[in-house]
């Protein structure tokens, strides 16, 4: 991947440089330490990444990030700040980043949350990948099918598994709603399908309430983040953790039900449905 370095301390400029070169996590490209300079950097390399400090000279990083995105730039972005005031956190995570580091640099960490943030991004280019090509593949009645259809259910069973839910009631819902989204996907509907139209679909095929089904839909998923974010308080680089906590959620949220769970924080994480069921596919066609 392409890193820009936006950081107006040239010691931690020159820290995250080593990191990402002696762990090979890609290359950087830029880097400078004003934030009025940073705009028409990121804009001239347009880079993978970009790690930016959230106290700049010239303007913040929250301020650059807001008028960055308005130009629909890819670039996902990592804030960094020695901040740790919540407010401040939940007002940078609003304006769209990926993922806030807080000082002193930790190495694990930054090379962790780099490895979320590559994951991320190539969960969007599969998702991509499979509107594109498993249209290709089509069954009676005109309907797409997806190809070794019994090695993505295994794949499916041992991510239930993993994330502890195999026996919810919700779990066979959720498997019936992803083979929907990716029939979806295979038709070029990668932005456009509903949530309410799904559940329809499927009450119509099962002969089951929507309600019901929403309901078990959401329980079965809520345990599911419950069930990472514990594994996350117990070790934070669980292989398995990095994975699921950016392949099926919004990291931020896993944040929430961590503090949640320890206490610290007064309401749980929220899920997101499409983004959990998008996430399977992508780990299906892995």
């Amino acid at each position: 991947m392409r890193f820009v370095i936006i950081e107006d301390d040239p010691s931690v400029r020159k820290i995250m440089i080593n990191i990402i070169e002696k762990y090979k996590l890609g290359t950087v490209v830029a880097e400078c330490g004003d934030g009025w300079e940073a705009e028409s950097i990121i804009t001239e390399y347009a880079p993978d990444v970009a790690l930016v400090d959230l106290l700049l000279p010239g303007q913040d990083g929250v301020e650059l990030i807001r008028k960055l995105k308005e130009t629909k730039i890819e670039t996902s972005w990592i804030m960094i700040s020695e901040s740790t005031s919540q407010p401040m956190i939940t007002k940078a995570y609003q304006t769209g980043i990926d993922f806030y580091i807080h000082k002193p640099i930790n190495v694990l960490e930054i090379v962790s949350v780099i490895g979320k943030v590559e994951e991320s991004r190539r969960l969007r280019q599969v998702m991509s990948l499979i509107s594109q090509t498993t249209a290709r593949y089509v069954g009676p009645g005109g309907r797409a099918v997806a190809p070794d259809d019994n090695t993505k259910k295994n794949r499916l069973n041992r991510v239930f598994s993993d994330l502890g839910i195999i026996g919810e009631a919700g779990v066979k819902n959720i498997h019936q709603l992803a083979q929907l989204v990716n029939l979806r996907l295979a038709d070029g509907h990668s932005q456009s399908y509903q949530l309410h139209e799904l559940y329809q679909e499927l009450s119509q095929e099962i002969g089951q309430d929507v309600k019901t089904i929403e309901q078990r839909v959401r329980r079965a998923i809520a345990k599911a983040m419950q069930n990472v974010a514990n594994m996350g308080i117990e070790d934070y680089h669980n292989d398995k953790f990095e994975m699921y906590s950016g392949a099926l959620f919004d990291f931020k949220e896993i944040r929430q039900e961590m503090a949640f769970i320890q206490g610290k924080g007064s309401y749980r994480g929220k899920i997101n449905i499409k983004k959990f069921l998008e996430g399977l596919l992508f780990l299906a066609a892995e």
